[in-house]
């Protein structure tokens, strides 16, 4: 009796992300110029071709890193990537769509209306330049967030200093720390408390500037893995 074969409904692997081109940045400072829809529409296959497909693959391609490393971070199309529509309901500037893309990728298991995570963002700059940041952090904290953050530095602020001062996490970002502080403490803290200048801290960020070819090449999911490595400790301290 002969076996019959069984044919399994595998999906095909997803494509390589094989990197950004010049194509990616020449549509997005176009975008910056004319940014309307009958302009958008007209080079609409060039957004699908040069931002939107390499920008999936990269997602695909860092949730295989991630897993790799067993990072507790999402890598997924549907969370990961911005849409490139801007929300005109509220604001004075109605430009329809986005010129500063970003992706994404958060921590698990976060609470409502937290936001920790790592993030890779890119948009035209002067002339043809391209400004290109990847970093992480809690990112303007809500009120609850941002409270829940400072009750974890008072208690614990000496590991934060000591995450902050290790020497790979320095060497991946080395400006270390940023962001807005109040001028004054918050309410609940006195000025001469030893964590006072990360307790008036706003919005709590490190990040490092990249050059376009660090986009264009194949390898630039294993260079955001080595700085999502650096910096994941200090994330999750935010997290709590």
């Amino acid at each position: 009796m002969k076996k019959q074969s069984i044919a399994l409904d595998i999906p095909p692997p997803a494509p390589p992300f094989e990197g950004f081109t010049e194509h990616t940045f020449k549509f997005l400072h176009g975008l910056k110029k004319n940014n309307n829809k009958e302009w958008f529409e007209a080079h609409r296959a060039e957004y699908e071709k040069y931002l939107r497909e390499p920008s999936k693959r990269l997602v695909d391609a860092m949730a295989e890193h991630i897993d790799d490393h067993k990072l507790p971070l999402v890598s997924d199309q549907k969370k990961s990537l911005f849409r490139i529509n801007r929300d005109i309901r509220f604001s004075a500037d109605k430009s329809p769509y986005k010129t500063h893309i970003g992706i994404v990728f958060p921590l698990r298991d976060l609470g409502v209306d937290e936001w920790t995570g790592m993030y890779l963002g890119m948009e035209p700059a002067a002339g043809s330049g391209m400004s290109i940041f990847i970093g992480g952090g809690a990112h303007e904290p809500s009120s609850p967030y941002l409270k829940k953050i400072r009750e974890h530095i008072a208690k614990d602020h000496t590991k934060l200093r000591k995450l902050l001062a290790d020497k790979q996490f320095l060497k991946e970002f080395p400006k270390g720390l940023e962001g807005p502080s109040l001028t004054r403490p918050p309410k609940g803290y006195d000025e001469d408390h030893p964590a006072i200048d990360l307790l008036k801290m706003k919005s709590f960020g490190f990040g490092y500037e990249l050059k376009k070819e660090d986009l264009m090449k194949p390898k630039l999911p294993e260079l955001l893995t080595k700085k999502i490595v650096a910096g994941m400790d200090v994330l999750k301290f935010f997290k709590g």
